[in-house]
């Protein structure tokens, strides 16, 4: 045979060995200040900074946080994301006493819940934070449809939200084990040779990012404390075509997608071990499931998610694992942005409420 022949074999096997290289590179990245900084997804961006944050806490350097503060991990879907203002609402907040009101503002809340986030993303975020002995004081978890069903429909099952911003090796292999085929075969071809891709990935250089540590104590503007930056109403109020667009197109939009609901296993087993390293670990977690307006509710009632969430209560609960199932009647805040999600205003009161569960203020 020629001996040229072999050239192209040669420079492949060349090419796969600086791809995997290059992955030996890169510098922690958890709390990372250093570098140029790069563009990465939303989604690795609220990991990072998160991460950063519960690394200033640790060593006493946030302000606002001191000796006292525990930290609460916050996951959900875009219900629960409404948690990123609950220091600036609770500041000002009519429907928490005085004492109420300091026991939130004095605990550090990491916001991880995002629209169109999956439960694989979280499980990930959780694994991240143990593998660097970040361990927090809770985790409150809400369960969401969106979160666990396997089309997708409501969010449209983004891969932006379920890969990576760097490469990990045991995370592709869970995606590839348990993903179904279009997530398995494309973790598959990153677990091969992670520099397959067309497009340049920024995983190779996330330790450049400048994760920024939150703000323990931020506050409304005096104009955003009369105008809020967005729109909710009492339901006394949500009439005619108002009620329409806020509650009616809700209900036939979850009504329709919902009836075909199934769990995905990947959401599923990413669910399971993020319970098992919260058990492992002692950590008090609360899984419940979300409250929605009660018209919106009867319809997930009628779907098939209704049981999927109610065995998860029954099967996941134990040690220092709890479930909850929340109810518009335990909550004097009674504003809605529109069905399915509940005003921002109300967030004070909804994590006091889900806290409590938990015996977490003493």
């Amino acid at each position: 045979m020629k001996r040229w022949l072999y050239y192209p074999l040669i420079l492949l096997a060349l090419l796969f060995a600086a791809d995997k290289l290059l992955l030996l590179t890169g510098k922690p990245s958890a709390g990372a200040v250093e570098g140029s900084g790069i563009q990465l997804t939303e989604t690795a961006r609220i990991r990072l900074d998160n991460e950063a944050s519960f690394v200033a806490k640790k060593r006493g350097t946030l302000t606002g946080c001191g000796s006292a503060c525990r930290t609460v991990l916050v996951f959900g879907s875009s219900r629960s994301e409404r948690f990123n203002l609950l220091k600036q609402e609770a500041s000002i907040t009519e429907f928490l006493a005085a004492k109420e009101r300091d026991q939130i503002l004095e605990t550090q809340f990491l916001v991880y819940a995002q629209v169109g986030a999956q439960m694989v993303v979280y499980y990930h975020a959780v694994d991240r934070l143990w593998r660097q002995n970040l361990i927090p004081d809770a985790i409150v978890f809400e369960l969401g449809p969106e979160l666990l069903e396997l089309e997708h429909r409501n969010n449209h099952g983004k891969s932006e939200f379920i890969f990576s911003d760097e490469y990990d090796y045991d995370y592709y292999r869970l995606l590839e084990k348990f993903g179904k085929k279009s997530v398995s075969e494309e973790a598959r071809a990153r677990l091969i040779f992670a520099g397959y891709a067309l497009k340049p990935r920024p995983e190779l250089l996330i330790s450049d990012y400048r994760a920024r540590p939150q703000n323990e104590r931020p506050q409304y503007s005096i104009l955003e404390k009369y105008i809020r930056g967005y729109k909710d109403y009492l339901d006394s109020d949500l009439t005619g075509k108002l009620r329409d667009e806020r509650i009616g197109q809700f209900l036939s939009m979850y009504e329709g997608n919902y009836k075909i609901f199934a769990v995905d296993p990947l959401m599923d087993e990413s669910l399971r071990r993020i319970v098992k390293l919260a058990r492992d670990k002692n950590v008090p977690m609360l899984l419940y499931k979300p409250f929605v307006h009660e018209e919106l509710n009867r319809v997930l009632d009628k779907t098939p998610y209704a049981p999927a969430v109610e065995k998860y209560a029954i099967d996941l609960p134990g040690g220092s694992v709890k479930f909850h199932f929340a109810k518009q009647d335990d909550y004097k805040c009674k504003f809605w942005s529109d069905a399915s999600h509940y005003s921002t205003r109300c967030t004070p009161e909804i994590m006091h409420h889900l806290l409590r569960q938990l015996n977490f203020f003493r």
